[in-house]
């Protein structure tokens, strides 16, 4: 049974792309569903290596020997869920829901981010009506992991020099910059000890979480940051070693939980008491960021712990490690230039391992606070590599495409077109870098909490902003 309006091209598709397991690193699926689609409209089509797909459509009557145009959106999605909800990303269908007209998924993420977009452009190559140049429809793949699809594109397959990114939400309004970053992942081998005992397991959760670039600056909470204060504190009291740590799941969210299992040198009613006193402590922080915070102790067993030391290396480490906003524009109101998120805390039979995703409006900063987070690294005995480095998005002061995009909002749709500094990644800096000449604007509809299984896309949003689209694409 259908959700959403088939009579509506864009909502019909995006329809059936939560129908088709499509997270990072796992677009194979829909990678083949494009491609039939490029084959059942006799569309040109490229697909590469990492399961990118280029699709070529000519312009509509009128507009055949027009500049070509590229549309271009990430077919990956972040896949998070909440913990009491049984699905798998790499099987099952999202389960969507309508309400108060907004569409959710039934606690997971829903994709909206980026599949409104590529919904957009398959609605637009399907349609016989909408009037548009010669189109290059790009749909990369990993670019919540570290815009490597974009990354990986050939040059020789992108001819326009004129690009629509549909990643930009808010209906009326186009991204103009947008931070570059890089992960970085610090590991530690640990010494196991095979002890079956009594342990205690911590549990943090209730967070809000949100996307790392988005929501950093919002002083919500990070639970692997809170997890590490409360086990320094119950350190402080006596020995304590863990058995299991589990904190995040994205680079790219703020992690919203994190699980431990250890053993201290207290007992249960004590462990209990302080956790209770840092818990009202925490709350109190957060009281008007992030409200919904819930910790909890409970009684559990263990079969092996890693070693004191490397315990105490592991709380050091996740205590200092630099989390949340560092710098912000003093030219543009609001903006967050350099932050880092203490992502994502495992640990394995043969790891430590820490993911620490830092952003930056300037190279400079992104390289500082790497420098710094492996300089502490070092101290706690942990190794480091940088990955998924991506480019920032430059400000260009004279576009003609944004130009364009204002007056259209202003003569039809008696608008304001609201320009945007973007703390998060884009992969226009991507294609910035392929063709310094690229003139870009960024379009999308109005969504809320990415990243996160509270995600909801705005149906009349999602709506406008194709007709604003379609009319955009006339102007070209």
């Amino acid at each position: 049974m259908n959700v959403l309006d088939h009579t509506k091209a864009h909502q019909r598709f995006f329809e059936e792309m939560t129908r088709i397991p499509h997270g990072s690193f796992h677009e194979r699926a829909y990678s083949d569903y494009l491609i039939a689609f490029a084959q059942k409209h006799q569309l040109d089509y490229v697909r590469d290596d990492m399961n990118n797909v280029i699709i070529y459509a000519p312009g509509t009557s009128g507009y055949e020997q027009h500049e070509p145009v590229i549309l271009q959106a990430h077919m990956d999605m972040v896949c998070e869920k909440n913990k009491s909800v049984s699905f798998d990303f790499e099987k099952d269908a999202l389960k969507l829901k309508l309400q108060d007209g907004w569409l959710y998924a039934d606690g997971t993420t829903l994709g909206a981010d980026d599949g409104t977009g590529v919904a957009y452009m398959l609605a637009i190559m399907e349609s016989q009506t909408i009037a548009h140049p010669p189109l290059e429809c790009v749909f990369t793949v990993q670019e919540e992991v570290g815009l490597f699809g974009a990354l990986g594109l050939d040059k020789k397959n992108i001819h326009g020099k004129r690009l629509i990114n549909l990643d930009g939400g808010g209906e009326f309004a186009t991204g103009i910059t947008s931070a570059g970053g890089v992960n970085v992942i610090s590991k530690r081998v640990p010494t196991w000890t095979k002890e079956p005992q009594e342990a205690f397991e911590l549990n943090i959760g209730g967070l809000k979480g949100g996307h790392s670039g988005g929501q950093i600056h919002k002083e919500r909470g990070n639970a692997n940051k809170l997890a590490a204060r409360i086990l320094h504190r119950l350190s402080s009291e006596g020995t304590l070693r863990i058995s299991h740590i589990d904190g995040g799941l994205k680079d790219n969210a703020i992690p919203r939980e994190s699980t431990v299992i250890f053993t201290a040198a207290m007992s249960f009613d004590e462990a209990q008491m302080l956790v209770a006193r840092l818990e009202k402590e925490m709350k109190q922080e957060l009281e008007f960021s992030d409200s919904e915070l819930n910790i909890t102790l409970t009684k559990t067993s263990a079969e092996r712990f890693i070693s004191e030391a490397d315990t105490k290396a592991l709380i050091t480490f996740m205590r200092l490690i630099p989390n949340g906003l560092r710098h912000r524009s003093m030219s543009i109101e609001g903006l967050t230039t350099a932050s880092s998120n203490a992502a994502v805390v495992s640990l394995d039979d043969s790891e430590i391992m820490i993911n620490t995703s830092v952003r930056g409006a300037l190279e400079s900063y992104i390289d500082t606070i790497a420098e710094e987070i492996e300089a502490l690294a070092k101290l706690c005995g942990f190794d480091t590599v940088r990955d998924a480095r991506y480019p920032a998005w430059s400000y260009n002061a004279n576009s003609k495409m944004r130009e364009l995009l204002q007056n259209l909002c202003r003569e039809k749709y008696d608008r304001e077109l609201t320009l945007m500094a973007i703390h998060g990644g884009l992969e226009c800096g991507v294609f910035k870098m392929m063709d310094e000449d690229m003139d870009i604007v960024t379009m999308g509809p109005l969504s809320e909490d990415v990243h996160t299984p509270k995600e909801r896309l705005n149906m009349e949003s999602f709506d406008c902003t194709f007709a604003l689209l379609c009319d955009f694409l006339k102007e070209l």
